[in-house]
């Protein structure tokens, strides 16, 4: 076997082997490939200017592409609205805008005293109010020249008020004046009754008469003027009221307490069995009513 003769080194040169020879195999750094390495791979002390020269453009240049990413997520981001929208439902079409039409010109507001309908019920209440003392007067009157007794008829000074009242609210006036008067002519019944009979204990189960049995009149002179059947039905109710109340206090002061020396008759006598047929039959309507209702 032949010997291979190792290549002996030349005077003042380097041991690395040359290029062909058999050894280790010699790596060669292009500057490209340093490009946005750290600083260690920067230009030393023992390399030439030339080669550190294009590492540090290619440096210089790399920071340039690198923004490619962040358009790449950039144009994710954006991508990403597009399709929540494109998922979510489309907008209901707006409602048509109602065409208002301008306001009219400011016009001084009248006052109040001037107004119609202020004006008609004052003048029906002067109205009214004169003629019942144009009444009164004649009936004082007639009491001053004819020798009427008016002290044991004084009731009468109430009563043709009231009346006068009812009479003008039910044909001109309208209903402003009917409960008025239905309570002023109640009143006065009463008392032409009491001043007769001496009875004045009497007030203390007539008062539900005036009220809501006054009222429950008035209101339904209202309904019969006006044609309501539902006032017609309100009257009606108060005044059954007002005369369930006058009856539970008769019997109550005028036949067990007998607060009054007046004697009743056949009405006090009457007066228990008929309240308790009256609540009896009250009850019994008012249940056949649920019953019928349900």
């Amino acid at each position: 076997m032949s010997k291979r003769k190792r290549p002996t080194p030349k005077e003042g040169g380097s041991s690395t082997p040359a290029e062909g020879s058999e050894g280790e195999p010699s790596v060669h750094v292009r500057p490209d490939m340093l490009a946005g390495s750290p600083d260690i791979f920067a230009r030393g002390k023992g390399r030439p200017a030339e080669e550190a020269e294009p590492a540090a453009m290619s440096a210089d240049e790399a920071p340039a592409e690198s923004p490619a990413p962040v358009e790449e997520s950039a144009s994710v981001i954006e991508e990403a609205p597009t399709a929540t929208t494109s998922e979510a439902p489309a907008a209901e079409p707006a409602a048509p805008i109602a065409t208002t039409t301008p306001p009219p010109a400011y016009q001084p507001r009248p006052p109040a005293f001037a107004t119609p309908a202020t004006a008609g019920g004052r003048a029906g209440t002067s109205v009214a109010l004169g003629v019942v003392l144009v009444v009164l007067g004649a009936f004082a009157l007639i009491v001053q020249f004819t020798g009427f007794d008016a002290g044991g008829s004084w009731p009468l000074f109430v009563v043709i008020p009231g009346l006068t009242l009812l009479v003008i609210g039910f044909i001109s006036l309208g209903t402003g004046a009917l409960i008025p008067g239905a309570i002023l002519t109640v009143i006065g019944l009463i008392l032409a009754y009491m001043n007769a009979s001496q009875d004045w204990p009497a007030w203390a189960f007539a008062w539900p008469l005036v009220a809501p049995g006054g009222v429950g009149l008035g209101i339904y002179l209202q309904g019969l003027r006006k044609h309501d059947s539902h006032l017609l039905r309100q009257g009606r109710v108060l005044m059954f009221v007002a005369a369930l109340i006058f009856m539970i206090g008769f019997v109550i002061f005028g036949t067990i307490f007998k607060i009054s020396e007046v004697d009743y008759g056949w009405f006090g006598k009457a007066a228990l069995p008929v309240l308790l047929i009256v609540v009896g039959i009250v009850l019994l309507v008012r249940s056949i009513r649920r019953s019928r209702s349900a």
